[in-house]
């Protein structure tokens, strides 16, 4: 795989982390510079200039990486602009270090909204990135309690001594002042809960966002100690955490792991883990210490307070231990069921987006690919209707077992519905790597399956989907759904194959969505019709019968080949409607053409009938109910049935084909000679017509061919059965001549007539047949010449 960059520390790309570093070095250069007064007259301008460059970044940092929720950030952006115009509106004032009467409140009121932005901000985030909400509850009570930890310390020491003895201030001015180092505590807390709840998964742009709140609180500290006339610093150093507050902002939202930021994240709830408890019992306990070692009583009676706090606190730590082991114990149980299969103990469809996941970072990190092979069973449906389905469950079991014997360590088995199983590899560097492995997974079913003491032979189809992890469209879900239409691909192969997707396949199968959309809906608009294709006797050159054939013409593609959405009629159970519509079309325009047309009287008919319509147990009573009402006679109707129709559940189409075979009509087998061929067969199923398949037609006219061989013997397995033998595909005389000579019945083909509507059909008759006549007296003419 070509690659434009080398890996670096923490797996991100060398040119980004030099891109990093640069933006860095440069912005914190200016900061120092304008902390040492450097920047002359260049100094006011330093933080318009970051407050633009924040704006900037978060425009060019969301369209670049696409990130799935944006305006949290565009939220933290804005909070960021109240911050400096808080800070214009300062200077305005004049009110910096000025707690008196007169001090403008105007900044404040301005400043204070960027705190509640910020905080709507890092909520966003939470919403995006972690979806389970009692995860969100405990980071926000985990930043409650540090913050009020914080707030305790700061009132007794900070607070309370320097804020709130200048009687001479109004209140509201007070609360004001006060009020920043306590949002400033909760904003670091929330951004450190985030950063390090999602799956333990810590992002640089996690960090560097925590770092911007970090300098954002340091600032704050600073800022009221200058309020409140605590200390005296220099404007320019005082503005070096907020400057540095931007900066961190600045690059976590140009940094390309912000697009993780709002992509959702399993979390491991770890329940009472030694550093969590420490920092709840440390907040429990600050404030109960504080206020016992300011009271003003004797050492002994402090000593003796603070030991029944801390005794108190330990004791309700201890609890809340127990408590939480326990449900961490549960919640471990209940994530496990519900990101593993139940049967093969394998990761479900929830697990396995997880896994993916991590591949994809895995393999970021090596500038390696990631592979999904999605493994369907072939014919697993046949196993569960012969065996049953405790059979198949134990099947799948081994299958599972076998999979994940078969697989290197560093990949993962997975299974996702009945029959379909997904590996995920990672560190493969050629495409080739990841077929020769595609193949090395279907060679695990080369040796049978033994199940109940019973011999099972299975094959697997594998769709193959490989994804660069550089790219951003490389997701879990992608990776999916690809290599789903590639496994399509594989069964219409012909199974037992391995498919590597490309975006042509995502073509055909949004075309085949789109036909089946459209298909729904096709009958009830009317856009379906039966036309009709003559059989002929070889003979006599007599119309014999019809062959019914579904065609549909679409308002916008016009002409619809059967071959394009027959088989999606079929796939998707639409057939079972629409073969019964054509079933009752065509018995009763045969019908009706035995009453009116002359010497009709023993006018055939025949109806395709699908593998699908062979499994629908309504089928026998659907057949008797249309010979009824179209008042056409038994024996007037075949239904038709493919070989691979047959044979796939043989007991239950001979049932099936009996009972049909009851109610008096013609059964005959379509395209013979093409799958299972054999007399055995022919004697198992209660048929009264072979159709040979054109493919053995085509050649017909050639002397000595292995085709009229074939044809030969097929019509001579049929009649040795008293059966009938149809030839389709008849194109030319020639190859008429050499069918009749061969001794097959009838033939249909182009030769005669291709399939028409209803109403072209008499005259069609009328000229197949005259035709016929001339070629009787052109033979009589040469014979007597």
């Amino acid at each position: 795989m070509e690659t434009t960059a080398t890996p670096a520390l923490g797996g991100e790309p060398l040119h980004t982390t030099r891109s990093m570093t640069v933006l860095f070095a440069i912005g914190f250069a200016c900061i120092a510079a304008n902390a040492f007064g450097l920047l002359g007259p260049l100094s006011p301008a330093l933080f318009p200039a970051l407050t633009l460059a924040a704006f900037m970044a978060t425009i060019v940092g969301v369209r670049r990486y696409d990130p799935e929720v944006r305006w949290p950030w565009y939220t933290l952006a804005f909070g960021f602009a109240l911050f400096f115009a808080g800070g214009i509106a300062r200077e305005a004032t004049d009110s910096l270090g000025v707690l008196t009467v007169h001090r403008s409140l105007a900044p404040d009121l301005i400043t204070i909204p960027g705190y509640v932005l910020v905080t709507v901000g890092l909520f966003g985030f939470a919403k995006a990135r972690i979806r389970d909400t009692v995860a969100r509850i405990d980071i926000a009570l985990d930043a409650g309690v540090a913050a009020l930890a914080a707030l305790t310390v700061a009132w007794l020491f900070l607070l309370n001594p320097a804020v709130f003895t200048a009687e001479n201030v109004p209140l509201q001015v007070r609360l004001l002042v006060a009020a920043y180092v306590p949002l400033s505590v909760f904003l670091v807390a929330s951004t450190a809960g985030l950063a390090f709840a999602a799956g333990g998964q810590q992002l640089v742009a996690d960090k560097l966002r925590l770092g911007a709140m970090t300098f954002l609180l340091i600032g704050d500290v600073i800022f009221m100690l200058l309020e409140t006339q605590t200390v005296a610093i220099p404007k320019h150093i005082v503005e070096v955490p907020y400057a540095l507050a931007y900066l961190s902002y600045i690059a976590s939202v140009l940094h390309p792991s912000m697009r993780a930021q709002t992509e959702p994240n399993p979390v491991r709830r770890s329940g009472a883990t030694v550093g969590r408890v420490s920092v709840i019992a440390l907040a429990l306990a600050i404030p109960g210490m504080a206020s016992v070692f300011r009271l003003s009583a004797p050492t002994r009676d402090r000593l003796v307070l603070g030991g029944i706090v801390l005794t108190l606190t330990s004791l309700a730590i201890l609890r809340l231990v127990r408590a939480l082991r326990s449900n961490a114990r549960s919640e471990a149980l209940l994530t496990y069921q519900s990101t593993h299969d139940s049967l093969t103990g394998l990761p479900n469809r929830v697990g396995l987006h997880h896994e993916i996941i991590e591949r994809i970072e895995s393999a970021r990190a090596s500038s390696s690919m990631v592979a999904v092979f999605l493994c369907d069973i072939d014919r697993f449906k046949l196993i569960n209707d012969s065996y049953g389905h405790n059979f198949g469950d134990a099947f799948l079991e081994q299958v599972g077992d076998r999979l994940r014997a078969g697989i290197r360590p560093t990949d993962v088995v997975a299974r996702i519905g009945g029959d379909e199983f997904v590996v995920v590899l990672s560190h493969l560097h050629v495409e080739s790597e990841a077929l020769e492995l595609a193949h090395r997974t279907q060679q695990i079913f080369a040796t049978p399956f033994t199940v109940h003491g019973a011999e099972i032979a299975s094959s697997v189809s594998v769709g193959v989907a490989i994804g660069d992890p550089s790219d951003v469209t490389t997701t879990p879900e992608a990776l999916i759904r690809d290599a789903d239409i590639a496994v399509y691909q594989a069964k219409d192969s012909g199974r037992n194959t391995a498919v590597v997707f490309d975006a042509s396949m995502r073509d055909r199968i949004s075309h085949r969505l789109a036909v089946e959309r459209d298909l729904r809906h096709a009958l009830e608009r009317h856009e379906l019709a039966v036309h009709y294709q003559p059989i002929v006797d070889l003979t006599s050159g007599r119309v014999s019968g019809f062959e019914a054939l579904l065609r549909w013409s679409h308002p916008t593609w016009g002409q619809v080949a059967p071959m394009s959405f027959i088989p999606v009629a079929e796939d998707t159970g639409l057939i079972i409607d629409i073969g019964a519509w054509v079933l009752e079309q065509a018995c009763g325009q045969l019908a009706e053409w035995r009453a009116t047309l002359p010497r009709s009287n023993r006018l055939q008919m025949s109806v395709n009938l699908s593998a699908c319509q062979l499994r629908d147990s309504a089928i026998v009573e659907q057949v008797r109910r249309v010979l009824v009402e179209s008042g056409l006679p038994q024996d007037a109707l075949t239904l038709e049935l493919t070989e691979s129709t047959l044979m796939e559940n043989p007991a239950a189409a001979a049932e099936l084909l009996n009972r049909l075979k009851s109610l008096g009509i013609g059964l005959s087998i379509d395209d013979f000679g093409t799958g299972y061929s054999s007399l055995a067969y022919l004697r198992r199923f209660p048929v009264d017509v072979v159709k040979i398949d054109r493919a053995f037609v085509m050649d017909l006219e050639d002397e000595d061919t292995s085709d009229a061989t074939l044809v030969a013997a097929i019509v001579a397995m049929a009649g040795a059965l008293g059966i009938g033998t149809v030839a389709e595909g008849v194109e030319t005389m020639g190859q008429a001549r050499r069918l009749t000579d061969l001794g097959c019945d009838l033939g249909q083909g182009y030769l005669y007539s291709r399939p028409i509507e209803a109403a072209l059909i008499p005259a069609a008759i009328n000229r197949i047949e005259a035709e016929a006549r001339g070629r009787l007296q052109a033979v009589r003419t040469e014979k007597s010449a």
